[in-house]
């Protein structure tokens, strides 16, 4: 099952699968790189919410921008909650997890 919100305008998707809960979120945040394609980092950043095992890298005007993450949920939470858990993180970490 797919659950989509928007929390800021921001897209964010709850998918459940055989009791594990994955999230697909859309961020904006401005890192210190440049890039001309998207790039894919594995990452193994754990939150109290789960793990965000993948960032996605957007370049814009040849930034990079986190423009998405994956997280691996370890419980039921409110799309908000994870929005706000893994932006924080990924505001604190940025393009180098």
């Amino acid at each position: 099952m797919i659950e989509s919100f928007y929390v800021n305008h921001f897209k964010v998707s709850i998918i459940t699968l055989n009791e594990k809960r994955i999230a697909f979120m859309d961020l904006s945040i401005p890192c210190n790189k440049e890039i001309t394609n998207l790039e894919y980092i594995n990452a193994q950043l754990y939150t109290r919410i789960g793990e965000i095992k993948k960032i996605i890298l957007c370049p814009v005007n040849g930034r990079a921008f986190v423009c998405n993450a994956v997280i691996e949920l370890n419980g039921e939470y409110e799309a908000e909650e994870v929005y706000r858990e893994t932006e924080s993180v990924l505001r604190r970490v940025g393009c180098t997890p």
